[in-house]
């Protein structure tokens, strides 16, 4: 049953993946100044995504109950610390790098998510 609850997070976080360690020429070309740029609104954005999916798949799963009841802590701890080995991670792809910009927008990306699943199922 933990699969079955968490499989759209676990293709989200793979996607992730995918993305953050993609060379940086197939990249857009964003000015690094800018911080409200596409990249920032996207890291935010997809980070978002994988909290509040790892949220919902723990929370309803009932296989694990340590999982299901420690959800938004466990969701929002492995977001960010995901998060933040991407941006790792991309130290080690051309032309990529570490930014603590992406790192910022994961981490709010991941309180938002946190946010939005809040509004929808416990309000």
């Amino acid at each position: 049953m933990f699969l079955r609850y968490n499989l759209f997070g676990i293709i989200w976080f793979l996607l992730i993946l995918l993305l953050g360690l993609t060379p940086g020429e197939s990249m857009p070309i964003t000015n690094v100044w800018d911080f409200l740029s596409f990249d920032k609104i996207a890291h935010f954005f997809v980070f978002a995504v994988l909290c509040f999916l790892l949220i919902l798949g723990f929370s309803k799963q009932y296989t694990f109950l340590y999982f299901r009841y420690k959800a938004v802590p466990l969701a929002i701890t492995i977001s960010i610390a995901y998060g933040l080995a991407i941006e790792i991670g991309q130290t080690f792809i051309p032309e990529r790098g570490l930014e603590f910009s992406d790192m910022l927008a994961n981490s709010l990306g991941v309180f938002a998510g946190w946010f939005v699943f809040y509004l929808i199922y416990k309000i």
